[in-house]
């Protein structure tokens, strides 16, 4: 899809808020504030396509299908577990206390340009206008072996948006004394019969910074592109 030279600001932290629906808020502003962004970089991307530029700039997204060349109709990016928080609970977004308020959230890209090339006369927004879509956070606890599947549907209007957002609460519960491992995956498709597009994420953006370790640099927030998404909940 689109490409973003820029590394985004990790959720600011700020008092602890009183109570879950006001991280949720912080979740969804943080979502809105980045997706204006990134509707900025895909907009440039995608004018850099259309005029056969061979820009330089790394794509977020790549896979989804259909697919053809360049042209990405349909695709999902997501990002690392997010927590408006700050200290007490403690940081990073990653490692999360056991009942502790932690969000994902899930970019959903549909593209709106005509390729005739690539087989697209009708772009995708128009083509994928009224039908249903689903999205899917399959979270594999790799401590124990156990997975949940938590799901959002609805329905795009007459015309698709480029990009919209879906958010998911995360589940925090006691895993006991051993800490819990879980593994976060992204899927995207659209239900109607004979919609050929579906999509994973194959790239998240890590909204912790690693600040390394001995022989190892530290590493900024920013886009990790196929490494796996993974979390830890433990009991404080």
């Amino acid at each position: 899809m689109t490409a973003d030279t820029k590394t985004p600001v990790a959720p600011p932290e700020g008092p602890t808020p009183e109570a879950p629906d006001q991280t949720m808020d912080a979740a969804k502003k943080w979502a809105q504030d980045y997706m204006a962004k990134l509707n900025e970089a895909t907009t440039k991307r995608l004018a850099e396509i259309a005029s056969n530029s061979n820009g330089s700039s790394e794509q977020i997204m790549r896979i989804g299908e259909p697919t053809v060349g360049q042209y990405v109709a349909f695709d999902v990016a997501a990002t690392s577990p997010l927590q408006p928080i700050a200290l007490p609970p403690y940081q990073p977004s990653k490692v999360i206390a056991a009942g502790e308020p932690a969000y994902l959230v899930a970019y959903m890209f549909v593209n709106p340009m005509a390729s005739i090339p690539d087989g697209f006369a009708v772009p995708p927004t128009v083509q994928l206008g009224g039908r249903r879509w689903r999205v899917s956070l399959d979270l594999m606890n790799l401590t124990d072996l156990t997975h949940t599947t938590l799901v959002q549907t609805g329905t795009y209007g007459p015309v698709a948006p480029s990009l919209s957002f879906a958010i998911f609460t995360l589940p925090t519960p006691n895993p006991g004394p051993d800490a819990a491992v879980y593994e976060a995956n992204v899927t995207l498709d659209i239900v109607d019969p004979g919609q050929p597009y579906a999509a994973f994420a194959t790239n998240f953006f890590d909204a912790d910074s690693d600040p390394g370790f001995l022989f190892v640099p530290p590493t900024p927030p920013g886009w990790r592109h196929d490494l796996p998404n993974r979390y830890l909940v433990y009991r404080k």
